[in-house]
């Protein structure tokens, strides 16, 4: 297993060396293109079929098996981050109710653990990449997930309103957990009251063990080797030292 790792590492490698010429576009610089692009007007579902699709046969300058290994990456890591966190035991640690918001909520926190992890691995094109695999497949997955619940309540949860909402909350959980983790606990916590708890009254103690969570589980993520990381995903997450208790 190391072997096929670092065989796909060494691909990734091979790959960005040998990408055009032209000046390499950091992770930033790329990210601001995205938040500048104007809206579409395309439904969200179809909108993001289109783009999944895009993503998988546009020219990036990637090889197409490194393509491959990332696209399968992104999927598996998604999957990871939003089933196989214990749901239960963090709403009660965190004082969250058994909701489909807490989950959402959740499993962006997670998401943005593992790409917070990747980050620094890849250059802009391949780690774009593999983000927005992961994306892609995550509003994929929300889509499938509301509509059963809609049928369930024999109510629309997929309105424009309600998915331009959850996509507001997406941007505004990475970046201000981006900001927040590279400052003190006191920032952090900040971002997660106002992305967690929506900004309403939480106990002080369900706020630290998030920050505790939080920075305990990516300190967990460094000891893994990122070949690992790509091919086994995560199956189980776990913190550096224990901070989460019945």
């Amino acid at each position: 297993m190391l072997g096929k790792g670092r065989h796909i590492m060494r691909r990734i490698s091979m790959s960005i060396r040998h990408m055009e010429t032209t000046k390499k576009k950091t992770v930033e610089d790329m990210t601001q293109e995205m938040l500048q692009m104007p809206a579409s007007r395309v439904p969200p579902t179809i909108q993001r079929l289109t783009s999944s699709l895009k993503m998988k046969f546009k020219s990036d300058g990637l090889d197409q098996s490194v393509k491959s290994i990332l696209d399968r990456a992104s999927a598996q890591l998604y999957y990871n981050c939003a089933d196989n966190y214990d749901f239960q035991k963090l709403c009660e640690a965190f004082g969250l109710g058994d909701y489909m918001s807490s989950w959402y909520k959740l499993t962006l926190m997670h998401t943005w653990m593992v790409l917070m992890r990747l980050h620094s691995e890849f250059d802009g094109k391949a780690y774009m990449r593999l983000q927005r695999g992961l994306l892609s497949t995550m509003w994929l997955d929300i889509d499938h997930r509301l509509g059963i619940v809609s049928k369930e309540l024999n109510q629309t949860m997929t309105g424009q309103n309600d998915m331009k909402h959850m996509h507001g909350l997406h941007l505004q959980t990475f970046f201000e957990y981006d900001e927040g983790f590279l400052h003190d606990d006191r920032v952090l916590a900040g971002a997660v009251w106002r992305c967690l708890y929506m900004n309403r009254q939480v106990d002080p103690i369900h706020l630290l063990k998030v920050v505790s969570y939080m920075r305990s589980t990516v300190a967990w993520l460094e000891t893994k080797n990122t070949n690992e990381i790509l091919v086994e995903g995560i199956p189980e997450w776990k913190q550096l030292r224990s901070t989460i208790t019945p």
